[in-house]
């Protein structure tokens, strides 16, 4: 590297390790930045300083990022001593987050002990709450969960739960991190800041969906009953955030994924009586079904919402399945290709259950 961009990436790598506010990769270069209206006591952005910095909240021109990027990318970084490889990979991250080789370069440094693995989840946040190209990578979450497990240790095999379909094996759960239930809360906080600015993020669903895994192996593993209880609680308090999630982002059928499989989970609890509360009684699949009826009615045209119908009725009985499809048969509901689809699939399952 030259020897100013090699100064301008150890700068930025000094600046990442403190407390930060927000990270922001900003549009343009140095040029668009260095007359910005900065309050007096932040620092101009100039050629030795060529960043936004102000009260704790770090922008970095996306100009002046892909110049660092491609003078790390063309030096030996990899076989760099560890503050080469950390300041190197860290930049690699926040123009590229799914590189791979940086993302395990750092999981090495936190093995030698020279990153702090609490550390690292704090930077990685912000860079996902600040960049949509972060969110929505699957290595990023798997990063992040790594993380948990070298900071909490593992559950192994002391955790005995019931097995359920579409959520971890056994041998799985034993390689879940022992998260406490404000880990879990703060995470999910992640979760829907990135969501809201990576749409239909399926990613981020996957890493909330292993979150109420981790909750779910929880119930059955503490000891304490106060946090068995705290675990529930998540649980329920997600399922209705859900609900209301998906009358705000209609089209979003990874969230309605994640609200169907999180209601088959509470159905599953319930019937194993692990706890007689209020907030698991009140969501069940009946008002799912409701639920997702109201919202066709609103928004007919959107496909997920009617795949949202047709998995809640998946779990209802004969009787009830029947009453509903003729409810969608009559006037109420318009006409439309994808109406048409859910009486074929209804169509298909009753004659499928009759030859059984």
């Amino acid at each position: 590297m030259a020897a100013n961009w090699t100064d301008l990436v150890y700068k930025l790598s000094d600046l990442l390790q403190e407390p930060l506010a927000s990270i922001e990769i900003l549009p343009g270069g140095l040029k668009e930045w260095e007359s910005a209206q900065l309050p007096p006591e932040s620092p101009k952005p100039n050629l030795n300083f060529p960043f936004v910095f102000v009260e704790g909240n770090l922008g970095i021109p996306k100009k002046v990022l892909c110049a660092l990027y491609m003078a790390v990318a063309s030096s030996p970084w990899r076989n760099s001593e560890a503050k080469d490889a950390n300041a190197a990979s860290i930049v690699i991250l926040l123009l590229n987050p799914a590189h791979e080789t940086a993302l395990n370069t750092r999981k090495q440094l936190i093995q030698d002990g020279f990153l702090d693995p609490q550390r690292e989840l704090v930077l990685i946040e912000l860079i996902a709450r600040g960049s949509p190209e972060c969110a929505k990578q699957s290595s990023v979450w798997d990063h992040r969960r790594w993380c948990f497990r070298k900071i909490c240790g593992i559950m192994g095999p002391a955790v005995i739960r019931p097995f359920q379909r579409c959520w971890s094996s056994s041998e799985e759960v034993q390689m879940f991190p022992k998260i406490s239930p404000s880990a879990v809360r703060h995470e999910l906080n992640v979760i829907h800041r990135t969501c809201e600015i990576y749409p239909r993020n399926y990613h981020s669903w996957t890493h909330l969906h292993f979150l109420m895994d981790v909750c779910y192996a929880s119930i059955y593993l503490s000891g304490d009953l106060d946090d068995r209880r705290q675990f529930l609680g998540i649980i329920t308090g997600e399922h209705i955030h859900l609900r209301r999630w998906v009358e705000q982002h209609v089209s979003d059928y990874s969230a309605v994924h994640q609200l169907c499989q999180l209601q088959r989970l509470i159905d599953h609890l319930r019937m194993t009586s692990v706890f007689d509360d209020d907030a698991m009684r009140a969501s069940n699949s009946s008002e799912l079904v409701e639920h997702a009826i109201s919202l066709i009615l609103a928004f007919p045209s959107h496909e997920s919402l009617w795949m949202y119908l047709r998995d809640t009725l998946d779990r209802s009985t004969d009787e009830d399945r029947e009453k509903i499809i003729e409810e969608v048969q009559s006037d109420k509901f318009p006409s439309s290709p994808l109406r048409r689809r859910l009486l074929d699939w209804f169509s298909r399952e009753k004659g499928r259950k009759n030859k059984e």
